[in-house]
């Protein structure tokens, strides 16, 4: 058995998001270990980890409160992808890369098609 503190580390240590724990009351000092192996995938919500990850815990867990990455309840659902996206940004910053220069390297194709083509202005092999 695991205390709730244990579970919540554990948590975030595998799916790379924090909870808050409730207790079902004052006595429940030891609730079950989590043991999954690998992070939900990116694409579950956040409705999907908790029906799929915490049934073992519904006994014992009056509720679950997930956390964004600035510590704020997440108070919808959402993709995990998205959620464990805010931890980055709490950390580093945007997570969409800094937009500008990206203009320069990309190509109007449709103006390029009506530009003239190039000569080569190579010069015919003659015939042997």
């Amino acid at each position: 058995m695991a205390t709730i503190a244990q579970v919540e580390r554990q948590i975030f240590e595998r799916e790379g998001f924090r909870v808050r724990l409730a207790p079902l009351n004052e006595k429940v000092k030891a609730i079950p270990p989590y043991e999954f192996s690998a992070m939900a995938p990116q694409r579950w919500r956040v409705s999907d980890w908790k029906t799929y990850r915490l049934t073992r815990y519904i006994t014992v867990l009056r509720g679950v409160t997930v956390l964004r990455g600035d510590g704020s309840d997440v108070g919808r659902d959402m993709q995990l992808g998205n959620l464990r996206d805010t931890y980055y940004e709490a950390d580093y910053g945007p997570v969409r890369a800094p937009e500008g220069d990206d203009d320069e390297k990309v190509i109007d194709l449709a103006a390029r098609k009506a530009e003239p083509r190039r000569s080569l202005n190579r010069p015919k092999n003659p015939r042997r």
